[in-house]
Order: structure tokens, then C-alpha cells, then sequence
């Protein structure tokens, strides 16, 4: 048991650190998340735009920081719920069952451990910002060779063509003279034309590793589920008479304030 609870604080320490870290890379919905990639090709006579070429790739994926997450999370409330299995062995238990699935038979303390779990604010906001992707886009399961297997999304590709308008002065022919004979000092009027011309094309793809807002949204409800669960087992196994408690508990405070020792007659 000794050794249990040493290995119990440090699980605490470290998923405590998990979720700090992972709520901050959720939160700020950084590029590690998304990715692009943008070509283009100039036309004949044109220079090419190097802000239209580029490949981001998606560095990791929500799955993936989970996937990483869940043993850290594993093992602690393993640990954790072998501390309160071995204090309460005796006490009397209540099946949790969710959907038709049992999660074991757990006791008083085994349920209010739970309950402070499902309720810890870091860890649901921690859920609340994980990063999902836009619902305006229509997006499909990549199928770029770099991105197999790794859940990463991708739109359509967008095709494209750059344009350009061009100026050039045009003079202006004067129906009333003649070009091989124009006055001394004549000054012909002049006018710009303009024309739209075609300088490249460039094609853009979206990737994305986030997930959907409602996979976000079905998580949270998936929380909300076990929590009313528990509460509900909650006051079923604790449906039971009170008992006197164990803790002299008048003598205590006594002491915790005055330093003093309380005997069988006297009264705080």
C-alpha cells in the first residue's frame, strides 16, 4: 500500500501536467494541427510567385494526442481506484451500468472519486478546446500517401488561374489629318488600354488532423452521461443508515485550536 500511494502521487503529478499541457495546445489551435499545399506554375514570359508554393504538413492529429493521453490517464485512475478498493474492502457496492454496459461494482468512495474525476474543471475544459475543423468546407479522408492511417482529412484540391491587367499608350489617330503630313509641333493624343492576361496557374489542398464539432460535442455529452450515472449510484449505496463517526471529533478541533486535551466530561 505504501508503495501504491508513492506511485499514486506521482501519476497525480503527472496526469495534472498532461492536461495543462494538452489544454494549452488545444487552446491556442496551433498550425500542428493543420496543413497545406499550394503549387503553381507560371505562364511563358511571367515570373512565378513563390508565396503560391509551399507543402505544410499536419505534424499530429487529435487522435494521436488522445492515443498518447489515455495510458498516462489509464494508469493513474488504475492506481487510484486501487487505493480506494483496498480502504473500502467490505463496503457495500452498486453496479454502474451506462448504456447496458457494467463498469464494475464500486463502492461510496470508489463512486465520489469518479464523480471528482468526471467534474475536474481543467479536464473538461481541457476537452472543450480540442480543435475541430470548419463545418462550412466540405472535407473527405486524405488520400495522400505521407498522411496514411493517421485519420487526417482533406479538401477538395482548388484550381486556378492568376491574371494581371496590363496598361500600354495607344495614340490616338485624328481623322482630320493626314499621317504623312502633321503639322509642326503637333501632339498627338494619346489614351491607356488596358488588358487582362493570364500569368500562371496554382492549385490549394486544405489537411486538416482536428476532429469535428460534433465529435467534440459527443465527448462532452459522453461526460455529462457518466456523471449522471454516478450521481444516481451515488444515492443508491449511500441509501443506508448513518453511523457514529469513528473521529473523537469535539476532541480534535479542541486541540487544532487551543493545543488543549478534552476529557470524557467536558464539552467544547
Amino acid at each position: 500500500m505504501n508503495t501504491l500511494l508513492a506511485k499514486l502521487d506521482h501519476s497525480t503529478a503527472n496526469i495534472n501536467s498532461c492536461i495543462s499541457d494538452f489544454y494549452t495546445l488545444f487552446k491556442q489551435r496551433s498550425n500542428f494541427f493543420r496543413g497545406e499545399k499550394k503549387t503553381f506554375k507560371a505562364r511563358e514570359g511571367y515570373l512565378d510567385e513563390p508565396s503560391r508554393i509551399g507543402n505544410t504538413q499536419v505534424i499530429t492529429t487529435v487522435d494521436e494526442k488522445l492515443q498518447w493521453f489515455e495510458p498516462q490517464l489509464i494508469n493513474y485512475l488504475t492506481e487510484l481506484f486501487s487505493v480506494e478498493a483496498t480502504n473500502s474492502k467490505g463496503a457495500k457496492t452498486v453496479e454502474l451500468v451506462v448504456n447496458g454496459q457494467s463498469f464494475g461494482h464500486l463502492t461510496a468512495l470508489d463512486l465520489m472519486r469518479l464523480k471528482n474525476f468526471l467534474t475536474n474543471s481543467p479536464l473538461i475544459t481541457m476537452y472543450s478546446e480540442i480543435p475541430t475543423r470548419s463545418d462550412s468546407e466540405i472535407w473527405e479522408e486524405c488520400t495522400d500517401d505521407e498522411y496514411d492511417g493517421r485519420n487526417i482529412y482533406q479538401t477538395e484540391i482548388q484550381k486556378g488561374t492568376t491574371r494581371t491587367t496590363e496598361a500600354e499608350e495607344v495614340i490616338l489617330k485624328d481623322p482630320n489629318l493626314d499621317p504623312q503630313h502633321l503639322p509642326n509641333n503637333y501632339q498627338a493624343k494619346t489614351t491607356v488600354k488596358k488588358k487582362v492576361v493570364e500569368t500562371g496557374d496554382y492549385t490549394y489542398q486544405k489537411f486538416t488532423g482536428e476532429w469535428t464539432q460534433r465529435q467534440r460535442a459527443e465527448l462532452l455529452r459522453r461526460r455529462s452521461e457518466l456523471l449522471a450515472v454516478v450521481i444516481e449510484a451515488l444515492k443508491e449505496v449511500n441509501d443506508v443508515g448513518v453511523e457514529k463517526p469513528n473521529l473523537e471529533v469535539n476532541k480534535f478541533v479542541n486541540y487544532l485550536h487551543r493545543g488543549e486535551i478534552l476529557y470524557l466530561d467536558q464539552k467544547l
